[in-house]
């Protein structure tokens, strides 16, 4: 199995964090963070792909991604105070806007000289999502950003979640698509059924997709009350699609597993891991279940269920994994494969061959 393969890739010029520091594809969208994260003025930090970015909405409410770390002392940005559309270092007064540029010198002649200026990120906003592109700006393309069903609030109960994951994101990701820990690391999502589940994997383009399916299964008494199952036996499948570099959708689908009339159910949730550092991640999550399916109290309850298995257990797994793996590379410890680890593989493959295709390019000069 591939792991952390890859080197440094060229991002933004600029003074101050203009390279990842880390072997991550950057050319690519991450989500940084929520939209309600950078309302009221605030200013989010947060280390993207070894990179330290700031987060903070200008005037016109439009979002704003700038290097954390002032060219002058290192200080972070983040906290120093936004004026407008600048945010001014706490430390000595020097203020940046939304390209990255030095706006304001307090100092000797107050001068403004290159020098000064940090990186400058492509951000967007998308259905409660900031989405930030470390890599070339020139190659940010916009259309390329993941959308997906299941985020329009008039349609659905819309949960949003993050975890500080002290793991690689790789690993996160290896998680997901491998769902037959649920029997075993949730007994609220898991039964029986799950290992003895035909599973199927198929590759498309940068995504690979593994489907779970589970015959006459008696669901947990809580997720039974999410799928208004009731007494009833049913079937369950759990379809993964993983999304390069690291954006998963699992879409749960619940029908009957009888005769009787035919009745169907669901959820989506997705799995967004954006890498700190090579042994520490940023896990956004969202879950979404039909309006027309699921009242408000019903959601709720489903929403804080799904925070305490990722908190409670997957966490905890997941970082004492890469605790136990520490800075070797995983392929070197030459992991025992199963067939469940079919989709993983077929993952950690494609980001290596697109981290490789990057260290192809030419670098940009500093």
């Amino acid at each position: 199995m591939d792991a952390r393969t890859g080197g440094m890739t060229a991002a933004p010029s600029g003074s101050s964090g203009s390279r990842a520091a880390a072997p991550f594809a950057v050319n690519a969208w991450y989500v940084a963070g929520f939209s309600t994260e950078i309302d009221a003025g605030a200013l989010v930090g947060r280390k993207i792909v070894g990179l330290p970015v700031l987060l903070f909405r200008q005037v016109d409410g439009r979002p704003a991604a700038i290097g954390n770390r002032c060219p002058h002392r290192f200080a972070p940005l983040s906290m120093g105070t936004l004026c407008g559309n600048s945010v001014r270092c706490a430390y000595h007064g020097l203020a940046f806007d939304a390209s990255g540029r030095c706006v304001h010198n307090p100092h000797g002649s107050g001068a403004l000289p290159a020098s000064l200026s940090v990186p400058a990120y492509p951000v967007e906003e998308r259905c409660g999502l900031l989405w930030v592109w470390p890599g070339d700006p020139a190659s940010a393309d916009r259309t390329t950003i993941p959308a997906y069903d299941g985020l329009n609030p008039a349609g659905f109960h819309i949960g949003f979640g993050y975890i500080h994951g002290r793991a690689n994101y790789e690993l996160m990701s290896d998680n997901i698509l491998d769902l037959s820990h649920i029997e075993f690391l949730h007994p609220s999502l898991g039964t029986p059924e799950v290992s003895r589940a035909k599973v199927e994997v198929t590759q498309g383009d940068g995504t690979v997709t593994t489907t779970r399916h589970m015959k006459d299964e008696m669901l947990p008494e809580g997720i039974a009350r999410v799928y208004r199952v009731g007494g009833r036996r049913v079937n369950r499948s759990l379809r993964v699609t993983w999304y390069a570099p690291a954006n998963l959708v699992l879409t749960v689908t619940v029908d009957t597993a009888d005769d009787a009339e035919p009745w169907q159910s669901g959820s989506q949730t997705l799995h967004l891991f954006t890498p700190e550092t090579t042994s520490s991640s940023h896990y956004f999550f969202v879950a979404s279940v039909a309006r027309d399916r699921v009242d408000a109290e019903t959601a709720s309850l489903f929403f804080a269920n799904l925070q305490r298995v990722f908190t409670t257990e997957d966490k905890p797994m997941i970082d004492a994994q890469q605790a136990m793996i520490g800075d070797a590379d995983l392929s070197d410890l030459k992991p025992a494969l199963l067939p469940v680890d079919k989709a993983a593989v077929l993952a950690r493959r494609e980001l290596a061959r697109r981290i490789a295709a990057e260290q192809a390019l030419p670098r940009a000069m500093p």
